[in-house]
C-alpha cells in the first residue's frame, strides 16, 4: 500500500468518526436541569417579573437580546386574527445544548403600532399565515429600545413529551385540550404556557406572570389529560 492511499484511509476514517460523533438535530440532547440558560429555569423577581435566558420581561430590550444570542432575521409587525403585535424573529439560536427558533415580542403602544404602519415598507404573509408588515429603517432602530414583554421558544428536537416538561416543572395549574393531538399546559405563577403536539412541535411561551390569563375553557386542574 503507498504512503498517499494509507492517508486517504485514515482521512476517511477519520470523517467517520467525526460524523458519527455529531448530534442528530432530531434526537434531545443530555440535558443538565442546573444549567442557567435552559428553558426550565425561570427566575422570578421581587416586582414578580420573570426571567428567563438571562432576560428579564418587561425590563429587557431587544438591544438584550441581540446582546444574548445575535441580530435577528428580521423585526416586522404581525397582524394575527385579533390584533397586531411588535415582534423580532431571531430564527435558530443556541440555548445551552438546545436548539430553537426564537419569537421576541416587544411592547409598542397602539398609537407607536399605528405610527409604525404608516411608514411600513411593505406586507407579505408569514409561515402562520398572519400578515407581516416591514418596518422602516428609523423604526427598526427604535425597536433595539423597546422592552420584550414576551418570548415564544419552539425547540428544534423531537421527543419532548409531556413527562419530559413535567419533570422539569412540574405539574400544570391548568390544562386545555387543543385537539386530538394537542394538549396545552399552564403555569400560571411562572408566566409559561407549554403546547405539545404529538404530531409537531412543542411551543412555550414566556410572558410576564402579572399579565398571564387563562383561557376561559382551560381545566384548572392538576391532572394528566393524556
Amino acid at each position: 500500500m503507498t504512503y498517499s492511499r494509507f492517508i486517504a484511509i485514515g482521512l476517511f476514517i477519520l470523517i467517520l468518526l467525526f460524523a458519527f460523533a455529531l448530534p442528530n438535530p432530531d434526537v434531545v440532547p443530555n440535558l443538565e436541569k442546573g444549567d442557567l440558560d435552559l428553558p426550565w429555569n425561570i427566575q422570578l423577581h421581587e416586582d414578580n417579573s420573570s426571567e428567563v435566558f438571562k432576560l428579564r420581561l418587561e425590563h429587557s430590550t431587544l438591544a438584550d437580546a441581540i446582546q444574548r444570542f445575535q441580530e435577528p432575521e428580521g423585526i416586522a409587525i404581525y397582524k394575527g386574527e385579533q390584533r397586531y403585535s411588535l415582534e423580532a424573529y431571531f430564527g435558530t439560536v443556541n440555548i445551552g445544548p438546545l436548539k430553537a427558533k426564537l419569537v421576541a415580542t416587544l411592547q409598542a403602544s397602539p398609537v407607536e403600532i399605528e405610527e409604525m404602519l404608516s411608514r411600513a415598507t411593505g406586507i407579505a404573509l408569514s409561515g402562520s399565515a398572519d400578515r407581516k408588515i416591514e418596518l422602516a429603517v428609523e423604526d427598526r432602530q427604535q425597536a433595539l429600545n423597546k422592552k420584550i414583554s414576551g418570548i415564544t421558544f419552539i425547540p428544534k428536537y423531537s421527543g419532548l413529551e409531556s413527562d419530559f416538561f413535567k419533570d422539569r416543572f412540574g405539574e400544570p395549574d391548568a390544562w386545555l385540550r387543543i385537539n386530538e393531538n394537542a394538549v396545552q399546559y399552564f403555569y400560571p405563577k411562572k408566566g409559561l404556557s407549554i403546547v405539545i403536539d404529538a404530531e409537531g412541535k412543542e411551543i412555550l411561551q414566556y410572558s410576564h406572570p402579572n399579565h398571564f390569563e387563562l383561557p376561559q375553557d382551560a381545566v384548572i386542574e392538576a391532572i394528566n389529560p393524556n
